[in-house]
């Protein structure tokens, strides 16, 4: 047996991604369901040599150096070099991108290429030092790197992988299942986990062992080629400081005059780059700690220091490529909700816009869980308390149910009685007949309560069948796709997993390029 691919809505209700998607945001994004291939701009030559991109195999790059050439385009995606791997969702935008590209290269008749932007430049090591996994007893088990000395400011494709990390996942041989597909898990992992290796250089080796050659690139930002070929556009920043801080601020302003807060905060006075000369990134910021001619100059001097924030890195990357779509989650929708003033301003085309797949994985043991308890996966959203206590309910005998509950009921009227008789008779005993009502009533939720704890005793296989069930499906209460890591459940079932996950989402992005659905 093996687990099931349920979709789920990729945008919580209410939200500013759910809003922009439903056509009823502030902003709208151009989406991909709405392409005219003849709306699209004539494919350009990229500002990038082959050089700096890694593939998926030789046939792969052909196709890039055709598109570098200017003969075709990109569908993008990015993300963090995330220990492996990081969340599920992570493979599903990567999914996305390359079922995307292979359909517009279908209907343009160009070579389209899916790019996978490894944002090496960020510095938040709480977010790419960790990984989420269900250990053997179907409980999460999160794998911290420590954080290298120094590290707080600096860009995360900095370090490079030491025995410190090695010893940090050490133990994945007791933590992921036993099963046919364990070992060679394990040794994708200890292949691109090797000392000396960059955290960027794991993830998309690691990614390329889970994906195999599925027809895709990939490229590390912190590479000095995107650094020295950014310079053009990053002057731009540095040469009209004034403009660009108000595309930022106007992208901002029509988010909070419809009542959303905008997901990228503002930093007064400091436009959507950072430098790092080898102290850690810091905010640029004209005529504070430096002038605005010091900058320029720096510039030109040092340009591998400077780097794009969450703003500006992807209009850096339309700049740099010929991007005709890019594959976003729900918070990136939300960001680049606010970013088409900067990208006006910055005279560089948006991209077309594809909602990633969303998925739930609803494993065999989950599954028929959810079917003895008569509940959905969603009913474990809010956690399995809920579940359980009307389990608890429904399994109480009925006639300690029916003795209880008429007695609370008799209790409360005749109690009631007795208090309201003292209050009229004998108002100095009021005090005391509330006392009485209060212990006794309080003493029948005890005796309640106690019958719960016996039937939760005779429950307990069954609740720690729905407490196993929520991990799995809601750990932490955050959707599956968010928290836990993908090698416990290819350990289970194998490189068909992924088959099936291709399968699945072409076949829902086939659907939204035809219009049906809104969220992904």
């Amino acid at each position: 047996m093996t687990a099931e691919i349920r979709p789920r809505r990729l945008a919580a209700a209410g939200s500013l991604a759910h809003a922009v998607l439903g056509g009823e945001g502030p902003t709208s994004l151009p989406r991909v369901s709405a392409l005219d291939p003849s709306a699209l701009p004539p494919p350009r030559e990229s500002r990038l040599g082959p050089e700096a991109f890694g593939s998926s195999g030789p046939e792969t790059r052909r196709r890039l150096e055709a598109v570098l050439r200017g003969e075709g385009y990109f569908v993008s995606t990015g993300h963090q070099p995330v220990l492996l791997l990081g969340p599920l969702y992570v493979v599903y935008k990567v999914l996305t991108a390359i079922s995307l590209a292979a359909r517009l290269e279908r209907t343009l008749g160009r070579p389209v290429v899916p790019l996978v932007w490894v944002a090496a430049d960020d510095h938040d090591w709480a977010e790419v030092g960790r990984a989420t996994l269900l250990d053997r007893s179907d409980e999460p088990h999160e794998l911290v790197l420590p954080v290298p000395e120094g590290a707080g400011r600096r860009s995360v494709g900095s370090h490079l992988i030491d025995q410190e990390l090695l010893r940090a996942i050490g133990d994945l041989s007791e933590i992921l299942p036993e099963s046919d597909f364990a070992p060679h898990y394990l040794k994708s992992i200890q292949n691109a986990y090797s000392e000396g290796r960059t955290l960027s250089e794991a993830f998309a080796g690691l990614l390329r062992e889970v994906l195999g050659d599925r027809g895709y690139v990939w490229i590390d930002s912190v590479r000095p080629e995107i650094r020295r070929a950014a310079v053009p556009l990053m002057r731009r920043l540095l040469d009209h400081w004034d403009g660009a801080l108000e595309a930022q601020a106007a992208g901002a302003r029509a988010l909070t005059e419809a009542g959303f807060e905008a997901p990228i905060a503002a930093v007064e006075g400091a436009l959507p780059l950072f430098f790092d000369g080898g102290e850690g990134r810091r905010r640029i910021r004209p005529g504070a700690e430096e002038s605005l001619r010091g900058w320029r100059e720096r510039l030109e001097t040092e340009p591998d220091g400077f780097s794009p924030n969450v703003a500006s890195r992807p209009v850096l990357e339309s700049f740099l490529l010929p991007v005709a779509a890019t594959a976003l989650g729900p918070g990136e929708i939300a960001y680049w909700s606010q970013l088409r003033p900067l990208f006006d301003f910055l005279d560089v085309r948006m991209p077309l816009i594809q909602p990633r797949a969303a998925w739930t994985l609803i494993e065999p043991r989950v599954r028929r869980t959810l079917a003895r308890a008569e509940i959905s996966p969603q009913d474990l959203a809010a956690g399995a308390e809920p579940v359980v206590v009307r389990l608890t309910r429904e399994a109480r005998p009925e006639t300690v149910n029916r003795a209880l509950r008429r007695f609370r009921e008799e209790a409360e009227a005749r109690l009631a009685e007795v208090e309201q008789a003292v209050a009229d008779k004998l108002p100095g005993l009021r005090g005391t007949a509330g006392k009485t009502r209060k212990n006794v009533l309080n003493a029948a939720d005890d005796l309640s309560r106690q019958v719960d704890r016996m039937t939760r005793q005779r429950l307990d296989v069954r609740v720690g069948q729905v407490r196993r069930a929520a991990a799995s499906l809601f750990p932490g209460r955050r959707p599956q796709e968010r928290v836990l890591n993908p090698f416990p459940f290819l350990c289970r079932y194998g490189p068909e997993l992924i088959d099936r996950l291709a399968h699945e989402t072409d076949a829902g992005v086939a659907a939204s390029l035809a219009g049906a659905g809104t969220d992904g």
